[in-house]
């Protein structure tokens, strides 16, 4: 198997690097705000939720790893998060000396709202692709994505 060229890799790099920044913008924080959306809740409920599907449980920990920071700050973000009404400990059920992660019904109803302005988002920015265009990406990236965190 031979490697990809650099003119065949350069612009994925250009363009997860064009991805990040749109992350970072404070124009989508604005869009989020708008929406009376927290970001970083969204985030947070996200790690949680990829680590049950995963794991079939999730810790702060998992949330640290998952969203790329210490654990003292994920313990933070979880902490506020839980007096916020979105997420709730509980003892783990293999190790009642564990502490595990779920979300409640509210935190699942703000992950609903965000999930939902996320895919008006990306249908925006793909509404004028063909459909089998739209399916092939959603196929590719996802397996990109997919090899990137392996």
């Amino acid at each position: 198997m031979r490697y990809a060229s650099f003119a065949e890799i350069e612009p994925i790099r250009v363009a997860l690097v064009d991805l990040r920044r749109l992350f970072q913008r404070k124009e989508l924080t604005a869009l989020w705000g708008a929406a009376k959306l927290d970001y970083g809740d969204l985030r947070l409920l996200d790690a949680v939720t990829v680590a049950l599907a995963r794991r079939g449980s999730a810790t702060v920990g998992d949330a640290a790893r998952l969203l790329g920071i210490d654990a003292s700050r994920a313990s933070r973000q979880v902490a506020r998060a839980v007096a916020r009404g979105l997420l709730e400990r509980r003892a783990s059920q293999r190790d009642g000396r564990a502490v595990v992660l779920a979300v409640t019904p509210r935190g699942a109803r703000l992950q609903a709202r965000g999930s939902a302005l996320t895919r008006r988002r990306i249908d925006h920015a793909i509404r004028g692709w063909p459909a089998a265009e739209r399916r092939r990406f959603g196929t590719l990236f996802a397996r990109f994505v997919a090899m990137m965190v392996a």
